[in-house]
């Protein structure tokens, strides 16, 4: 007999100390997270009783707890969760006619004050539109998007376009419209190590130098040609007073050879003095690229001469 009471004393002091059992003790009932909101609701004191009722809803879904929701989160401005209560409300089974008559009337009436937000989105748009936090789907996308009254964020992101954002304030009633424009991204320049190597541009520092240096061997060339044109000139006049029908004496051998070296020297000078301007010209129309320049350029002709009265050079241009 005393170790069945033995056992029997353990048993009850075992369910006594029991969590479970001692949870299901402490833990609120759906009817009285209500009463809390009940109270709370007629204190004023609108976020305790919508927490409240919350929690009595999780505890027991019945209309009579949506309703009073819907009433509460009408007081904090909520006014699409208080709109999707009341549809809720009437969705439920256990709904009685005079709490139904009040959830229609009190829809009808919700639903005039909600404000809509339109979105006029680019042609063929691809992206993704968020009002606050919520990405719309492309189904709402279609049509008026009911809100809250007061200011929102509105954000759009497509691939290839900036993004964008707008802040939005709605007032009851409001039906906006609004245009979500957007532009597409710049695209971004080649760096210079990705340009093809033949349109890189060439240095012609070095060309143009060479092109100067050109022109002055052609310019020290005509002037010694020049020169030594004016003495050969000068040499031969001495000549022909020595010379008499075209003979000349034995002894006047000396100053025609002078003359003659005179004349050679000339001839060279304007040679030389012609091709250094011809290449230094060249050099500088084309920056040293080589090949073909303009006609008129591909024109211009230098022809050195040396005669017995005259020395120059013939220019065609």
């Amino acid at each position: 007999m005393l170790p069945r009471v033995v056992l029997c004393s353990v048993l009850a002091a075992g369910l006594v100390t029991s969590p479970s059992v001692a949870f299901a003790k402490g833990a609120p009932s759906a009817k009285q997270a209500e009463k809390d909101g009940q109270k709370a609701e007629k204190q004023g004191k609108w976020e305790e009783a919508k927490a409240a009722y919350e929690k009595a809803l999780e505890l027991d879904d019945k209309a009579e707890t949506r309703l009073r929701l819907a009433t509460v989160e009408e007081k904090l401005g909520h006014l699409v969760e208080a709109a999707d209560h009341l549809k809720k409300a009437l969705e439920a089974k256990k709904i009685s006619g005079a709490q139904s008559a009040k959830a229609k009337r009190d829809l009808k009436a919700l639903e005039k004050r909600i404000p809509t937000l339109t979105f006029d989105l680019p042609k063929g748009f691809g992206g993704t539109v968020k009002l606050d936090d919520r990405q719309l789907s492309a189904g709402e996308l279609g049509g008026p998007v009911p809100a809250n009254p007061g200011r929102h964020e509105v954000k759009a992101e497509a691939e290839g376009m900036k993004p964008y954002a707008e802040t939005v304030e709605l007032a009851e009633k409001d039906k906006k419209n609004l245009s979500v424009l957007m532009t597409e991204l710049p695209k971004e320049e080649p760096t210079s190590s990705d340009e093809p190597e033949k349109d890189k541009p060439k240095a012609t520092g070095g060309n143009k130098t060479l092109a100067y240096v050109a022109l002055g061997v052609g310019v020290v060339g005509l002037g010694v040609g020049a020169f030594m044109g004016l003495q050969a000139k000068q040499t031969k006049g001495e000549i022909d007073d020595k010379c008499k029908n075209g003979v000349c004496p034995e002894g006047e051998r000396d100053l025609y050879d002078k003359g003659k070296s005179q004349a050679d020297i000339s001839t060279v000078g304007f040679i030389v003095g012609a091709v250094g301007i011809g290449a230094g010209t060249v050099l500088l129309l084309t920056g040293g690229k080589g090949g073909k320049v303009e006609s008129k350029t591909e024109a211009r002709r230098f022809v050195p001469y040396v005669g017995p009265a005259h020395a120059g050079v013939y220019g065609q241009f």
